[in-house]
């Protein structure tokens, strides 16, 4: 009997051999043998995704041109193709499957998640792998003893075959709508004058968060500041200032003081009325799921989504974090007991100190009902070294220890406070003003908040007493929307998570429950539409670019701009999971919604696209991306093809800078700093041999593209 293992990447296939016994290195798989499986195992591996759609041209050559007159573009069957860069990968998996019988097993142990399933079984389908007993690792951890441990008890394939469909449904309409929708708005935008080295990219999930950002700078920009003042009152006491504040708000001073004149509050005292002193208690914040890690990440150290995904992703891998792409905040009582019993090693690690006052689960934070595929991101039993925690990149431990801190908490005791609220009266007039007095910190000493707490210190009041008090208007302006970040669109809390919160429609709002994007998706949404040149990031605020502006006047009031559009397809992709929908169903609504689109779209062009618009975008991609600083003749390009992504001179003078250095997609603003100033600013999230590292790029005499470690 023959058993061969599917991992996701080679890092991940070398921890299954170590985990399983002793295997030996082959070109492209691991050969060996263990207890858990009789006969030969070999351990092979994807580099991500093997297999793809098939691009239009493969369907009919007419379609390696865009043409209006071939659109829409709805294939009956859809064709997969091995990817180009990864195909000796792929036909060497070919040899080891295709081999093999009945009396066989595939164990598929890419990451558990939809995606997990899909690279698999892409692979297996594209090879006509059939009536092979196919067994499913579904692990939560890289940690060699409990890896073996799951190893040891397989789910059948079929049990988890259900995402893999899901999964499949969300790509083929994710190629319907991109293919389709980008090649008929850059053709459209075409004929209105608009040349670009790239296409307008249009997305079924990409455009709808593109369309927040646009949306909310357009609320800012519309904006009218309005001034008004409260009443308010200050006292001092005990060389203690306050302020009280009363419910009175008014447009303007003189209205103020009016009503100060004609309700007597002119140099009379107060009266304190009432005195409330509650004890309170906070509880520590939940446990990280993927947008928590990611919120902190942003807030803290300016860590885009995707970096922080990348991070906890290397930390999963050395096997110090549990599994990365999590919706949940909850662990089961089996997680909450191994980190209890290794609290002492994690505090000792990070030299924490505090008290230890849950040691029995608390629903807040453990319930083995709740947690399905998988439980909130936290330490592993895998505690590191001294030596491989000294190792870790920066951000690494950044993460790790935000990770441990916030797991941590869940141990220490509440924070504990006392809230003191007072009321002062004059002449029936009601003023308020509170303030915490902490009593405990507990958990507080390991907070990851990145906001200090405010705290309001009062004096010592009496009921009854009276007090001398200055009343007057205080002036206050209201404020604009703040503009998106990352954290604040994909994070945690984002829009992205809660666009459908404030939906009055109760069908709409439950189908956009969840939000749009999934927690696993929607970093590398919004890294896309930067990547794409649609946003830009300044300080953290995310900013729309001409291009995408022009995109998004274009495609304004579409049903391709809608998060509601988008929330009902999430909806729809979680019931084919759940086997309340069918992958057919949903395929023939995206094709219907596409017709129906290209109805639509091109009245919606010649009307939203505004001349002032186009000339700006005209004006700004003729001149391409910058002057080439090596012949000074040519400018940049972006040459993306199905086998290169790089940028070049139009002179062809032999300038080029590659698109992913070091595993790093490079950003159009990075190019533009080395085009136009020779070096770029610190870039967060290479890789290299020992981890992530963050440094400059910068063009050497020849020009060519290196790092600047000595900056």
């Amino acid at each position: 009997m023959k058993t061969v293992i599917i991992a996701e990447k080679p890092d991940q296939a070398k921890k299954y051999g170590a985990a399983l016994g002793s295997f030996s290195r082959k070109t492209s798989y691991l050969e060996g043998k263990t207890d858990v499986f009789p006969g030969e195992v070999y351990i092979t591996w994807c580099i991500g995704h093997l297999v793809e759609l098939a691009p239009m041209r493969e369907y009919d050559e007419k379609y390696a041109k865009w043409n209006l007159e071939d659109l829409p573009f709805l294939p009956k069957q859809f064709k997969y193709q091995s990817k180009y860069s990864v195909k000796d990968q792929f036909n060497s998996m070919r040899k080891l499957l295709k081999g093999l019988t009945n009396n066989d097993q595939i164990v598929i142990a890419t990451d558990p998640d939809r995606e997990g399933e899909a690279i698999a079984y892409y692979v297996l389908n594209l090879l006509g792998i059939k009536d092979i007993p196919i067994k499913r690792l579904w692990a939560n951890t890289q940690e060699p003893t409990e890896l073996k441990n799951f190893f040891r008890k397989l789910k059948d394939g079929k049990e988890t075959y259900r995402y893999y469909v899901e999964a499949e449904a969300r790509g083929k309409s994710d190629y319907l709508v991109g293919m389709n929708l980008t090649r008929l708005i850059t053709l459209l935008l075409q004929n209105k004058g608009v040349r670009t080295d790239g296409a307008f990219s249009v997305g079924r999930v990409q455009t709808p968060t593109l369309f927040m950002v646009y949306n909310r700078e357009k609320e800012i920009e519309n904006f009218k500041e309005k001034i008004y003042f409260d009443l308010v009152a200050d006292g001092k006491k005990d060389s203690i200032k306050y302020q009280l504040k009363s419910d009175v708000r008014l447009d303007s001073n003189n209205e103020i003081n009016e009503y100060i004149n004609n309700n007597g509050l002119s140099d009379i005292p107060g009266e304190v009325k009432s005195i409330t002193v509650t004890p309170k208690t906070t509880k520590a914040p939940k446990l990280f799921k993927l947008g928590g890690i990611q919120k902190v990440g942003n807030n803290k150290w300016g860590y885009s989504l995707d970096q922080t995904l990348s991070y906890v992703q290397s930390l999963y891998d050395k096997g110090f974090l549990s599994y990365p792409r999590t919706d949940s905040s909850l662990i089961t009582t089996a997680e909450f007991e191994y980190l209890k019993n290794h609290l002492e090693d994690y505090k000792s690690l990070l030299n924490l100190t505090f008290d230890v006052k849950y040691t029995e689960p608390r629903k807040t934070y453990v319930d083995n009902d709740k947690v399905l595929e998988h439980y909130a991101i936290v330490p592993t039993k895998t505690i590191p070294s001294q030596q491989q925690y000294d190792d870790l990149s920066v951000q690494e431990k950044n993460i790790y220890d935000a990770v441990v801190k916030q797991t941590l908490a869940i141990f220490a005791d509440d924070y504990h406070y006392e809230q003191t609220k007072v009321e002062i009266v004059v002449n029936d007039v009601i003023f308020k003003t509170s303030g915490n007095t902490p009593k405990i910190q507990g958990w507080k000493n390991l907070s990851n908040d990145t906001e200090e707490e405010k705290t309001t210190t009062l004096p010592s009041f009496e009921e009854g007493e009276q007090v001398e008090l200055s009343i007057y208007g205080k002036e206050g302006r209201t404020k604009p929307p703040s503009y998106l970040t990352e954290a604040t669109l994909g994070g945690e809390g984002g829009l992205m998570e809660t666009c459908g919160k404030t939906i009055e429609d109760e069908e709409l709002r439950e189908s956009l429950s969840a939000g749009i994007g999934t927690p696993a998706t929607r970093s590398a949404i919004v890294k896309n539409i930067i990547d794409k040149g649609y946003i830009t990031v300044d300080k953290k605020k995310l900013r729309t670019t001409e291009k995408g502006r022009l995109l998004c006047s274009a495609l304004e009031g579409s049903l391709i701009s809608s998060a509601e559009m988008t929330g009902k397809w999430e909806e729809k992709l979680k019931f084919i999971s759940d086997g309340k929908e069918t992958q057919q169903n949903f395929i023939e609504g995206i094709e219907i919604f596409i017709q129906q689109l290209f109805k639509d779209i091109p009245a919606m062009v010649n009307e939203n696209v505004k001349t002032s618009t186009l000339e700006s975008v005209k004006q700004s991609e003729g001149k391409g991306l910058g002057i080439c600083p090596k012949c000074n003749k040519g400018y940049i390009k972006h040459i993306k093809t199905n086998k290169y992504d790089f940028y070049a001179c139009s002179e062809k003078c032999g300038f080029t800078i590659n698109s992913v250095i070091a595993s790093k997609k490079l950003s159009e603003s990075n190019i533009k700093q080395l085009i136009n100033k020779g070096k770029t600013t610190k870039i967060k999230g290479f890789k290299g041999k020992k981890g992530t590292f963050d440094t400059e790029l910068m063009l050497d005499k020849d020009y060519k593209t290196v790092f600047n470690f000595n900056k």
